[in-house]
């Protein structure tokens, strides 16, 4: 069974929670980004409790075309629509004694919902066509990436199915929190590809582990284990370089602007502050600032320019890891657009080039 692999904390919490959970029969509502393993957990929910070897059977609920997916889940009789010419069994009856999950519950349309709220709550299905009702023992996990509470609200998922779904709720964390992981994840995907692949590899460059803790990765588990499968693929020596990544990952790599930040230290009048860090890669908050308390031995301070150099060395940093690009930087920060133009200018900071969303060039 494959596993999942980390040791940050919110991996132990979550291998944790999967433990707690597998030795019983409960609904089960997996939520996270696409990306992060909602269909992992769910396996190993499963292999580690009692239906273990019982029959796990997934199914995109957003793949199916609205006018099958009754007949899918629930089976239909001979005859009873175009095409349906043999009785067949649906998912539910398939997955009896074992676990169905459902991927993308979200997508399900309402219809569909008031029919799977009475599968869940009778433990009964009905083929279509048929008069009678058949037993189904089942454990259901759902998945999604969409916000089902916001669909709740807004009338496309229905009240009593996300309460029924929803007994005990796991999130799959996204790979930016999982401090630590990217470089586990991503020696174990070299070396499963390598060995596919019938190559020999060593390792990865520093650079490219660099840009591995440092990269956003949007796609998550997914993205990454895409991304070492490209580069073990193009790689013609034995280390990874950066020639042989996807250019989306590479793109904002700072060349070093991170270390570069770390050793910063500020002087402000006759004080002399050490570094302002959010720390290395993979460790501790991402917003966390350590700076020492002034030592008023060596004379005053003046405050607000304390404040006003912490400000540009960040401004600065964000603009060097946007290649200049104002309006991301100003995501970065959580500022708008028009803010950090404001900062800038307010700090002296000349910057020229045009953004994505300012045709003009600015200072």
């Amino acid at each position: 069974m494959r596993q999942i692999l980390g040791e940050s904390l919110p991996i132990k919490n979550l291998i944790s929670m999967i433990h707690k959970v597998s030795g019983n029969k409960t609904n089960i509502l997996v939520i996270g980004d696409s990306g992060t393993g909602k269909e992992l957990v769910a396996r190993m929910i499963h292999e580690s409790g009692p239906m273990k070897g019982k029959a796990f059977i997934p199914v995109n609920c957003g793949a199916i075309p609205e006018t099958l997916i009754e007949s899918e889940m629930f089976g239909h009789k001979k005859g009873s629509f175009t095409g349906a010419i043999s009785d067949k069994i649906g998912l539910f009856e398939a997955g009896s004694g074992g676990t169905l999950f459902l991927d993308e519950v979200g997508e399900l349309p309402l219809s569909m919902q008031v029919k799977m709220l009475r599968a869940l709550q009778e433990k009964t299905i009905r083929r279509v066509g048929a008069n009678e009702d058949i037993k189904v023992d089942v454990r259901i996990i759902a998945a999604t990436n969409r916000d089902l509470e916001a669909g709740v609200k807004a009338g496309t998922f229905r009240e009593d199915l996300y309460y029924r779904l929803n007994v005990i709720l796991i999130k799959t964390p996204s790979l930016r929190e999982r401090h630590g992981d990217v470089e586990i994840l991503a020696n174990a995907f070299l070396k499963k590809f390598a060995e596919r692949q019938k190559k020999e590899l060593d390792g990865f460059s520093d650079e490219v582990l660099e840009i591995f803790r440092t990269h956003h990765w949007p796609g998550n588990v997914r993205e990454l284990e895409n991304t070492v499968e490209r580069a073990v693929t193009l790689e013609t020596g034995r280390i990874i370089n950066v020639g042989v990544l996807p250019p989306a990952v590479v793109v904002n790599y700072d060349g070093g602007a991170r270390s570069k930040l770390e050793s910063l230290s500020i002087n402000v009048g006759q004080q002399k502050l050490a570094a302002i860090s959010p720390g290395p890669p993979g460790q501790g908050s991402s917003k966390e600032i350590r700076l020492p308390l002034p030592d008023f031995k060596d004379g005053p301070m003046n405050l607000d320019e304390v404040l006003a150099e912490v400000e540009k060395q960040y401004l600065k940093h964000a603009l060097s890891f946007t290649g200049g690009v104002k309006k991301k930087a100003a995501d970065l920060l959580g500022m708008t657009f028009r803010s950090i133009r404001y900062r800038l200018g307010k700090l002296g900071m000349e910057v020229v080039e045009v953004d994505q969303d300012d045709t003009k060039p600015s200072s």
